[in-house]
């Protein structure tokens, strides 16, 4: 799971995903999904850089995009 601001607007979570997921590699796109619980799936440039994420945020891996759960930043 995946600890983001989830009040911001869509724009602001996915950059903020990218930069956590860019310690793996470039990251080619998020998609911020709020419903019915938020995830986000993360397509990143090599398969094994979407392993690397899926593996350290607890998500699911299909070819070069991880699916990851989101839950809100503790303050």
């Amino acid at each position: 799971m995946l600890e983001v601001d989830l009040e911001g607007d869509d724009i602001l979570v996915e950059s903020s995903i990218t930069e956590s997921c860019s310690a793996y590699g470039r990251v080619a796109s998020v998609k911020v999904h709020r419903q019915p619980s938020p995830f986000a799936v993360i397509e990143m440039s090599r398969r094994e850089q979407t392993y690397a994420v899926a593996e350290r945020f607890g998500g699911s891996a299909f070819g070069t995009a991880a699916l990851v759960h989101l839950a809100p930043k503790t303050k």
